[in-house]
């Protein structure tokens, strides 16, 4: 536990060194060339969950038809067996 909050301290502190060496060296352009990339690739992952989101949606309506589908075919054949019980005289009464 204590390694991991020392690393976590390092990390940081290592961070903090890196964007005060930047700041010097380069002023604000590494970090605005960071934020436009960041945003078109925001853009780029927006879009893309969107199509995900449609294709799961269609997966969805998909899977319900089918489940209605079979719902009913199910019925269908337990009235056909009823029916045929009925014809042949087989019906057990409960």
């Amino acid at each position: 536990m204590f390694k991991l909050i020392r690393r976590l301290i390092g990390i940081a502190i290592l961070a903090a060194i890196v964007f005060l060496a930047l700041s010097l060296w380069q002023g604000g352009k590494p970090f605005r060339w960071f934020g436009q990339k960041s945003e078109q690739a925001g853009e780029v992952l927006k879009k893309k969950s969107e199509e995900v989101g449609e294709e799961a949606e269609k997966i969805k309506r998909k899977t319900d038809d089918m489940k209605e589908t079979t719902k009913k075919v199910g019925e269908g054949i337990r009235k056909t067996g009823e029916k045929i019980k009925d014809i042949t005289g087989t019906k057990t009464e409960k």
